[in-house]
């Protein structure tokens, strides 16, 4: 899963929208199904304490997250389809600034989560038990990486975007760093 990621991040110019669509198409559903496995979680556990409170928050981030992502993917249709090879620079600006929003959400999102880790760790620890750790370690860690490489691959549309469609305007340069 992480290579497919990793080819937008190291060759952004060698995909196609399609490529991007496909990608915005399997965070969303990789997205659900990891609130699937936070809410089993959180429904085990409860949220009568601050890591279900966390797991709660996680599931209704990485839930807007995975909505975002369709959106975004639906806005990227309507303003590519219209005429792939014109789109404005207006409407490329657009683009540029809702998947940072995405970037944005997704980072908080991934936070929270090592957040709720790091809590449940220290509660584990407590109860004296260090085995009780390595499975939600190991859970954690495949978790962060998918996150981070499907971070990276949905930040690599701006560079996509900007080599098919031109540099983004100065207004939107000055504004915010190069993403």
């Amino acid at each position: 899963m992480c290579y497919r990621y990793l080819s937008f991040v190291t060759n952004p110019s060698g995909q196609t929208i399609w490529d991007y669509f496909a990608l915005f198409r399997r965070q969303a559903f990789v997205d659900l199904a990891l609130v699937l496995v936070v809410l089993r979680s959180v429904l085990l556990q409860g949220t009568d304490n601050l890591i279900g409170i966390l797991g709660v928050c996680v599931v209704l981030i990485w839930l807007c997250d995975a909505a975002l992502v369709l959106h975004f993917s639906g806005r990227v249709r309507e303003t590519c389809g219209r005429n792939p090879a014109s789109i404005s620079q207006d409407d490329m600006d657009g683009l540029i600034q809702r998947k940072r929003i995405l970037v944005a959400v997704s980072l908080l999102g991934l936070i929270v989560y090592v957040a709720r880790f790091c809590v449940e760790l220290s509660v584990i620890s407590e109860l004296g038990d260090p085995e009780a750790m390595y499975l939600p370690g190991v859970l954690v860690l495949v978790v962060v990486v998918i996150k981070v490489c499907r971070l990276l691959a949905l930040n690599s549309f701006s560079n996509w975007i900007r080599g098919r469609h031109g540099p983004p305007s100065p207004r939107l340069s000055a504004s915010a760093p190069s993403a």
